[in-house]
């Protein structure tokens, strides 16, 4: 998926600006660009997934959820059961 993009200007550690420029010049990486999207794509996808974890969590403890889910569960139990074979 490619996304709209926006020039920005962020302070990293000259270190990793310097091994990044490194492996980019040996061609062991695309360039400094690509490496700070992906780490930034990795880092957001991990956001996301605690945040969801989070949420998760506090449906297992929300009563009216709960009752919700199990409700749903029960009432496709049959069908659910034609199509494993299971009865």
């Amino acid at each position: 998926m490619k996304l709209d993009t926006v020039r920005y200007t962020a302070t990293l550690p000259m270190v990793y600006i310097d091994e990044l420029k490194t492996l980019a010049k040996d061609r062991k990486i695309p360039s400094v660009n690509h490496v700070i999207n992906e780490a930034l794509d990795e880092y957001m996808k991990n956001m996301k997934a605690a945040q969801y974890e989070a949420l998760m969590k506090a449906a297992g403890r929300d009563d009216a959820f709960l009752a919700r889910t199990v409700g749903c569960s029960e009432d496709f139990r049959f069908i659910d059961s034609e199509v494993s074979g299971e009865w």
